[in-house]
């Protein structure tokens, strides 16, 4: 028994999860530049009530539709404008994610492999990262997750039940929403590899209905027509060049080679990654054993991977669903009866590597960390407890052969960093983060006027509650590729970005306080910029201004 009881094993499992995706949530600052950038046009939703075209700094941001920043500025109205409430409608999908997983894999294996499959995707480097941030990734998994689950479901009776078809198709149309295209392409892929696969290509009629693509394209379409009416321009960004050439080009300068996603994948399913190995030669052992669920998960994992390294644009979050999936069948593998000599040796491979990296993370610490891994400082001694915790938890399971001491021995790390070795955690985002350089402005009166020079301090608005103006010529330093398509095509530059013939004019023109901040990289060119009308000095760490009073010259 891995449990003593199912529902002994169900709250261990969610108790881990909860620990992962919640403890600490709001006490982390918004790291740059994605969750400063996402967290600000959700909080420029909420203010303005433009639900349909979200702006960033006041320019149209289309890049991405609409209905995760919706989520998220319906929980700034009620949580506040702060990190917990950006944070918390990832954290609730990761949850629902678990949630989706653990009723499937109850009903399709038992108790003791559900508590298994929560707690090893909950521990999932990559699951824990977007659940925890400000990005839509982990909404688009959830829809993923939910669309290729209820087609499953919707198969699995002797007679097939079109309610879960219908199901299935909803989440592909909220997954579009969330994301656009590829929440289509991916659950389709994965349907159609299962059921061509498994010789029921009949099944695959019913996926692809008629009143399923109705229930995609009535949820998804109404938006997109809308906005094209308010953004004509948008008809030819989101299809050619958000979709078509974000995966058939390196447009979007993200182009990394096709064997990319195998080190990603290693490295953010670490150290499970230890536990997939053996258990990856038990299933090719044991193939025509496998069970439908099995082999979706299975499929599932490996579309996942071969579909995004066939894209030339590629970044670690789009495999988010692939590495759910993998979790998944380590969960099933701590289930299976057959599979405990390959988690007893990885048990044991674990708690070898865990003393190792106690030893070396000791050694290590004993000469320093360096500046650029100073928040280590604080937190090594809990890191190497946790390791030895986790080698004693290995031989433990080892000894005992007890699948429940190997799960917590892979679990250990990553439940430590968020309770132990908490202070790291937070100390490394504040490197990464512009809340020091907002606490520095918040002091002054509201009528001040706040400029970025030649850069975009993501998340600045957002704690300022304000919006920025940029002196920038192309607003290159938003990161937005569809507002670079949009200036493009304007006759006349938006108020808030200044361009560099016009600075000159625009400085003369400011009749109030100013406010104008640099990284430090770009001090002597914003102090050549401004010369004697106003010092610059340091205001944050990382970031210099100058401030220039009213009537200033």
């Amino acid at each position: 028994m891995a449990f003593r009881s199912e529902r002994l094993g169900a709250l261990a499992a969610f108790l881990v999860a909860g620990t992962v995706l919640f403890a600490g949530l709001g006490a982390v600052p918004l790291m740059q530049p994605d969750e400063g950038r996402n967290a600000e046009v959700a909080r420029e939703m909420a203010a303005s009530g433009s639900w349909l075209v979200p702006t960033l700094e006041g320019n149209p941001y289309l890049d991405k539709p609409a209905a995760y920043f919706a989520a998220v500025a319906v929980s700034l109205e009620a949580l506040g404008t702060n990190e917990w409430g950006a944070r918390m409608p990832s954290a609730l999908f990761g949850l629902a994610i678990l949630a989706c997983l653990y009723a499937f894999a109850r009903r399709f294996y038992d108790g003791a492999t559900a508590a298994f499959v929560v707690i090893s995707v909950a521990t999932m480097p990559l699951f824990i990262a977007f659940s925890r941030i400000v990005i839509m990734d982990i909404a688009l998994a959830l829809c993923t997750s939910v669309a290729i689950l209820a087609a499953f479901v919707a198969e699995a009776g002797a007679t097939p039940d079109r309610r879960w078809h219908r199901v299935s198709a909803a989440a592909v149309g909220a997954g579009m929403l969330v994301k656009g295209p590829v929440g289509a392409l991916v659950p389709g892929l994965v349907l159609i590899a299962f059921f061509w696969t498994s010789g029921r290509p009949r099944a695959l009629r019913r996926v692809f209905s008629p009143l399923n693509f109705v229930i995609v394209l009535g949820l998804f379409l109404p938006w997109f027509f809308a906005l094209v009416h308010a953004h004509p321009e948008f008809f030819h960004y989101g299809v050619v060049e958000e979709s078509l050439n974000r995966f058939f080009t390196k447009t979007f300068n993200r182009g990394q080679p096709f064997w990319f996603f195998g080190p990603v994948f290693i490295a953010t399913t670490m150290p499970w990654t230890i536990l997939m190995a053996p258990l990856t030669v038990l299933a090719w052992r044991e193939r025509k054993r496998l069970q439908p669920p099995d082999r979706l998960f299975i499929l599932w994992t490996i579309v996942v991977l071969v579909f995004f390294s066939l894209s030339r644009t590629k970044q670690p979050g789009y495999i988010l669903s692939g590495v759910i999936a993998a979790g998944v069948l380590v969960g099933r593998g701590l289930g299976a009866a057959r599979a405990s000599r390959a988690i007893l040796g990885a048990a044991l491979a674990l708690a070898v590597v865990t003393l190792l990296g106690a030893l070396a993370l000791t050694l290590v610490a004993r000469r320093g960390f360096g500046e650029k891994q100073a928040w280590l400082d604080l937190v090594w001694p809990q890191l190497v407890c946790a390791l030895l915790v986790m080698a004693l938890l290995g031989l433990l399971a080892w000894r005992s052969r007890r699948p429940g001491y190997a799960a917590a021995s892979f679990a250990t790390l990553q439940i430590a960093l968020f309770t132990v070795a908490f202070p790291g955690a937070r100390a490394y985002a504040s490197t990464r983060s512009v809340k020091s350089l907002a606490e520095a402005l918040a002091p002054l009166p509201r009528t001040t006027e706040i400029a970025a020079f030649e850069s975009y301090p993501a998340g600045l608005s957002f704690y300022l509650g304000r919006t920025l103006t940029l002196v920038d010529d192309d607003a290159a330093a938003l990161r937005s590729n569809f507002v670079t398509y949009w200036l493009k095509r304007q006759t006349t530059p938006p108020p808030a970005l200044v361009s560099s013939s016009a600075r000159g004019a625009w400085l003369a023109a400011r009749t109030g306080d100013l406010v104008v901040v640099a990284p430090d990289a770009e001090r002597d060119r914003l102090a050549g910029w401004l010369g004697d009308r106003a010092p610059v000095h340091r205001i944050a760490a990382g970031w210099s201004g100058a401030f220039r009073p009213a009537g200033g010259r």
